[in-house]
Protein backbone atom coordinates (compact mmCIF):
# COMPACT_ATOMS: atom_id res chain seq x y z
CA UNK A 1 0.00 0.00 0.00
CA UNK A 2 1.35 3.42 -0.93
CA UNK A 3 1.87 5.62 2.10
CA UNK A 4 1.17 9.34 2.33
CA UNK A 5 4.33 11.39 2.14
CA UNK A 6 3.28 14.64 3.78
CA UNK A 7 0.61 15.85 6.18
CA UNK A 8 -0.38 19.47 5.75
CA UNK A 9 -1.92 20.58 9.05
CA UNK A 10 -4.28 23.55 8.64
CA UNK A 11 -5.54 25.26 11.83
CA UNK A 12 -9.01 26.75 11.37
CA UNK A 13 -10.23 30.04 12.81
CA UNK A 14 -13.93 29.46 12.15
CA UNK A 15 -14.76 31.74 9.24
CA UNK A 16 -14.90 31.81 5.44
CA UNK A 17 -11.14 32.33 5.16
CA UNK A 18 -10.57 28.76 6.34
CA UNK A 19 -11.72 27.10 3.13
CA UNK A 20 -9.58 29.36 0.95
CA UNK A 21 -6.49 28.28 2.90
CA UNK A 22 -7.57 24.63 2.87
CA UNK A 23 -8.01 24.77 -0.90
CA UNK A 24 -4.48 26.14 -1.30
CA UNK A 25 -3.11 23.39 0.92
CA UNK A 26 -5.08 20.80 -1.05
CA UNK A 27 -3.62 22.07 -4.30
CA UNK A 28 -0.10 21.53 -2.97
CA UNK A 29 -0.93 18.21 -1.30
CA UNK A 30 -2.43 16.79 -4.47
CA UNK A 31 0.75 17.61 -6.37
CA UNK A 32 2.88 15.92 -3.70
CA UNK A 33 0.73 12.89 -2.89
CA UNK A 34 0.00 14.31 0.55
CA UNK A 35 -2.99 14.80 2.80
CA UNK A 36 -4.55 17.83 4.45
CA UNK A 37 -5.78 17.66 8.02
CA UNK A 38 -7.84 20.64 9.13
CA UNK A 39 -7.81 21.29 12.86
CA UNK A 40 -10.54 23.09 14.78
CA UNK A 41 -9.56 23.80 18.38
CA UNK A 42 -12.00 25.22 20.91
CA UNK A 43 -11.48 26.47 24.42
CA UNK A 44 -12.97 24.24 27.09
CA UNK A 45 -15.77 26.25 28.74
CA UNK A 46 -14.67 24.89 32.11
CA UNK A 47 -11.37 26.73 31.70
CA UNK A 48 -13.15 29.97 30.76
CA UNK A 49 -15.57 30.18 33.72
CA UNK A 50 -14.59 31.59 37.10
CA UNK A 51 -16.34 29.23 39.50
CA UNK A 52 -17.55 31.09 42.62
CA UNK A 53 -17.05 29.69 46.08
CA UNK A 54 -20.55 30.69 47.11
CA UNK A 55 -22.84 27.78 46.25
CA UNK A 56 -25.74 30.11 45.52
CA UNK A 57 -24.32 30.69 42.05
CA UNK A 58 -23.83 27.00 41.26
CA UNK A 59 -27.00 26.64 39.17
CA UNK A 60 -26.28 29.80 37.16
CA UNK A 61 -22.72 28.66 36.50
CA UNK A 62 -23.88 25.23 35.40
CA UNK A 63 -26.35 26.86 33.00
CA UNK A 64 -23.61 29.06 31.54
CA UNK A 65 -21.39 26.03 31.12
CA UNK A 66 -24.14 24.08 29.39
CA UNK A 67 -24.85 26.95 26.99
CA UNK A 68 -21.16 27.37 26.22
CA UNK A 69 -20.80 23.69 25.42
CA UNK A 70 -23.84 23.81 23.15
CA UNK A 71 -22.35 26.82 21.37
CA UNK A 72 -19.07 24.95 20.92
CA UNK A 73 -20.89 21.94 19.51
CA UNK A 74 -22.87 24.06 17.05
CA UNK A 75 -19.72 25.81 15.85
CA UNK A 76 -17.96 22.48 15.48
CA UNK A 77 -20.78 20.93 13.45
CA UNK A 78 -20.80 23.95 11.13
CA UNK A 79 -17.07 23.63 10.52
CA UNK A 80 -17.24 19.87 10.15
CA UNK A 81 -20.07 20.07 7.60
CA UNK A 82 -18.17 22.65 5.53
CA UNK A 83 -15.01 20.55 5.42
CA UNK A 84 -16.78 17.25 4.78
CA UNK A 85 -18.64 18.82 1.87
CA UNK A 86 -15.30 19.81 0.34
CA UNK A 87 -13.89 16.35 1.11
CA UNK A 88 -16.45 14.79 -1.23
CA UNK A 89 -14.22 15.89 -4.11
CA UNK A 90 -10.96 15.82 -2.13
CA UNK A 91 -10.67 12.50 -0.27
CA UNK A 92 -7.26 13.46 1.11
CA UNK A 93 -8.95 16.10 3.30
CA UNK A 94 -9.98 15.32 6.89
CA UNK A 95 -10.95 17.34 9.95
CA UNK A 96 -10.15 16.91 13.64
CA UNK A 97 -11.55 18.60 16.74
CA UNK A 98 -9.45 19.52 19.77
CA UNK A 99 -10.74 20.83 23.11
CA UNK A 100 -8.48 23.03 25.20
CA UNK A 101 -6.39 26.16 24.73
CA UNK A 102 -5.87 26.32 20.93
CA UNK A 103 -2.26 27.49 21.19
CA UNK A 104 -1.34 24.51 23.36
CA UNK A 105 -3.46 21.87 21.64
CA UNK A 106 -2.54 22.71 18.05
CA UNK A 107 1.14 23.16 18.88
CA UNK A 108 1.21 19.67 20.41
CA UNK A 109 -0.63 18.25 17.42
CA UNK A 110 1.81 20.00 15.10
CA UNK A 111 4.86 18.28 16.56
CA UNK A 112 3.97 15.08 14.69
CA UNK A 113 2.82 16.76 11.49
CA UNK A 114 5.12 17.44 8.56
CA UNK A 115 4.23 21.13 8.42
CA UNK A 116 1.59 23.54 9.67
CA UNK A 117 -0.01 25.85 7.12
CA UNK A 118 -1.01 29.45 7.84
CA UNK A 119 -2.29 32.40 5.90
CA UNK A 120 -0.27 35.56 5.48
CA UNK A 121 -2.65 37.42 7.82
CA UNK A 122 -2.24 34.87 10.61
CA UNK A 123 1.54 35.12 10.37
CA UNK A 124 1.25 38.92 10.53
CA UNK A 125 -0.78 38.80 13.75
CA UNK A 126 -4.05 39.80 12.09
CA UNK A 127 -6.32 36.82 12.86
CA UNK A 128 -7.77 34.93 15.81
CA UNK A 129 -5.20 32.15 15.40
CA UNK A 130 -2.10 34.30 15.18
CA UNK A 131 -1.18 33.05 18.65
CA UNK A 132 -1.37 29.51 17.29
CA UNK A 133 1.15 30.46 14.60
CA UNK A 134 3.60 31.69 17.24
CA UNK A 135 3.06 28.62 19.42
CA UNK A 136 3.65 26.19 16.55
CA UNK A 137 6.78 27.97 15.37
CA UNK A 138 8.38 28.87 18.69
CA UNK A 139 7.10 26.35 21.23
CA UNK A 140 6.51 23.21 19.17
CA UNK A 141 9.42 23.95 16.79
CA UNK A 142 7.13 22.77 14.01
CA UNK A 143 7.98 23.81 10.44
CA UNK A 144 5.39 26.25 9.13
CA UNK A 145 4.34 27.15 5.61
CA UNK A 146 2.89 30.59 4.89
CA UNK A 147 1.13 30.52 1.54
CA UNK A 148 1.00 33.76 -0.45
CA UNK A 149 0.05 34.67 -3.98
CA UNK A 150 -2.22 32.76 -6.33
CA UNK A 151 -5.07 30.46 -5.21
CA UNK A 152 -3.20 27.60 -6.88
CA UNK A 153 0.38 28.24 -5.73
CA UNK A 154 3.24 26.99 -7.87
CA UNK A 155 6.18 26.50 -5.54
CA UNK A 156 8.64 25.47 -8.22
CA UNK A 157 11.43 28.01 -7.87
CA UNK A 158 12.79 27.83 -4.35
CA UNK A 159 15.46 29.87 -2.59
CA UNK A 160 17.12 29.00 0.72
CA UNK A 161 18.31 32.00 2.72
CA UNK A 162 21.46 30.35 4.03
CA UNK A 163 23.45 31.58 7.00
CA UNK A 164 24.58 28.19 8.28
CA UNK A 165 22.44 28.46 11.41
CA UNK A 166 20.50 25.76 13.21
CA UNK A 167 17.16 27.29 12.25
CA UNK A 168 17.66 27.38 8.49
CA UNK A 169 19.25 23.92 8.59
CA UNK A 170 16.11 22.56 10.24
CA UNK A 171 13.98 24.42 7.71
CA UNK A 172 15.90 22.96 4.77
CA UNK A 173 15.51 19.41 6.09
CA UNK A 174 11.80 19.86 6.72
CA UNK A 175 11.35 21.38 3.24
CA UNK A 176 13.12 18.48 1.53
CA UNK A 177 9.99 17.20 -0.29
CA UNK A 178 9.43 20.68 -1.73
CA UNK A 179 13.09 20.97 -2.73
CA UNK A 180 12.94 17.60 -4.51
CA UNK A 181 9.85 18.70 -6.45
CA UNK A 182 11.32 22.08 -7.41
CA UNK A 183 12.46 22.97 -10.90
CA UNK A 184 15.19 25.25 -9.53
CA UNK A 185 16.85 25.57 -6.12
CA UNK A 186 18.96 28.60 -5.28
CA UNK A 187 21.19 28.95 -2.23
CA UNK A 188 20.95 32.62 -1.40
CA UNK A 189 23.51 34.30 0.80
CA UNK A 190 24.65 37.77 1.76
CA UNK A 191 28.15 37.14 3.07
CA UNK A 192 28.53 40.71 4.30
CA UNK A 193 25.44 40.28 6.45
CA UNK A 194 26.92 37.39 8.46
CA UNK A 195 28.43 37.71 11.89
CA UNK A 196 32.13 36.89 11.92
CA UNK A 197 31.42 34.08 14.37
CA UNK A 198 28.99 32.45 11.92
CA UNK A 199 31.16 32.49 8.83
CA UNK A 200 33.07 29.17 9.22
CA UNK A 201 29.79 27.19 9.32
CA UNK A 202 27.94 29.31 6.78
CA UNK A 203 29.85 28.31 3.65
CA UNK A 204 27.20 27.65 0.95
CA UNK A 205 29.24 24.62 -0.11
CA UNK A 206 27.97 22.78 2.99
CA UNK A 207 24.37 23.16 1.87
CA UNK A 208 25.24 22.54 -1.77
CA UNK A 209 26.86 19.21 -0.86
CA UNK A 210 23.92 18.20 1.32
CA UNK A 211 21.46 18.95 -1.47
CA UNK A 212 23.61 17.02 -3.93
CA UNK A 213 23.55 13.97 -1.66
CA UNK A 214 19.76 14.15 -1.93
CA UNK A 215 20.02 14.39 -5.71
CA UNK A 216 18.92 18.01 -5.77
CA UNK A 217 20.71 20.32 -8.18
CA UNK A 218 21.31 23.82 -6.85
CA UNK A 219 23.33 26.94 -7.41
CA UNK A 220 24.66 29.69 -5.18
CA UNK A 221 23.50 33.27 -5.55
CA UNK A 222 25.48 35.87 -3.60
CA UNK A 223 23.26 38.88 -3.06
CA UNK A 224 24.28 42.51 -2.49
CA UNK A 225 24.35 43.52 1.14
CA UNK A 226 23.05 46.67 2.79
CA UNK A 227 22.22 47.43 6.40
CA UNK A 228 18.84 45.67 6.04
CA UNK A 229 19.33 41.96 5.34
CA UNK A 230 15.59 41.30 5.08
CA UNK A 231 15.15 43.88 2.33
CA UNK A 232 18.19 42.44 0.52
CA UNK A 233 16.55 39.00 0.60
CA UNK A 234 13.18 40.27 -0.57
CA UNK A 235 14.71 42.25 -3.43
CA UNK A 236 16.69 39.20 -4.55
CA UNK A 237 13.54 37.07 -4.40
CA UNK A 238 11.73 39.56 -6.60
CA UNK A 239 14.59 39.77 -9.08
CA UNK A 240 14.89 35.97 -9.29
CA UNK A 241 11.09 35.35 -9.34
CA UNK A 242 11.25 33.08 -6.30
CA UNK A 243 8.07 31.17 -5.43
CA UNK A 244 9.09 29.87 -2.00
CA UNK A 245 11.69 31.16 0.43
CA UNK A 246 13.06 28.65 2.95
CA UNK A 247 14.64 30.30 5.97
CA UNK A 248 15.25 30.11 9.68
CA UNK A 249 13.04 32.10 12.06
CA UNK A 250 14.24 34.13 15.01
CA UNK A 251 17.86 33.04 14.89
CA UNK A 252 18.59 35.44 17.74
CA UNK A 253 16.56 35.73 20.93
CA UNK A 254 13.06 37.08 20.37
CA UNK A 255 13.87 40.03 22.66
CA UNK A 256 16.76 41.00 20.40
CA UNK A 257 14.60 40.49 17.33
CA UNK A 258 11.98 42.84 18.79
CA UNK A 259 14.47 45.56 19.71
CA UNK A 260 16.42 45.56 16.47
CA UNK A 261 13.55 44.85 14.09
CA UNK A 262 14.75 41.48 12.94
CA UNK A 263 14.86 39.74 9.60
CA UNK A 264 12.06 37.40 10.61
CA UNK A 265 9.67 40.16 11.58
CA UNK A 266 10.21 41.95 8.27
CA UNK A 267 9.66 38.77 6.26
CA UNK A 268 6.45 38.06 8.17
CA UNK A 269 5.08 41.59 7.92
CA UNK A 270 5.39 41.93 4.16
CA UNK A 271 2.52 40.81 1.93
CA UNK A 272 4.39 40.84 -1.38
CA UNK A 273 7.22 38.42 -0.73
CA UNK A 274 7.14 34.76 -1.81
CA UNK A 275 5.51 32.06 0.24
CA UNK A 276 7.62 31.26 3.30
CA UNK A 277 8.79 27.96 4.77
CA UNK A 278 10.08 28.65 8.28
CA UNK A 279 11.60 26.73 11.14
CA UNK A 280 12.93 27.89 14.47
Amino acid sequence: MRMTKLEFLVPMQGNEADMALIDRALWLAQAMDGQVTSIYAQNDPVDMLAWPIDGSFAMASASLLDNARKGNDEAWHDQEARVLERAKTAPQLTIERLIGFPETQIARRGTLSDLVVFSCDSARGKTLISGVFTACLMDALAPVLIIRGEPKPQLKKIAIAWDGGLEVSRAAKAALPFLKAATEVIIMQSADGLDEFDQPQSDPARLFDWLTRHQIASRVELIPSTKDVAIDILMACSRLSIDLLVCGAYGHSRAREFVFGGVTRTLLKTTTSPSLFLSH
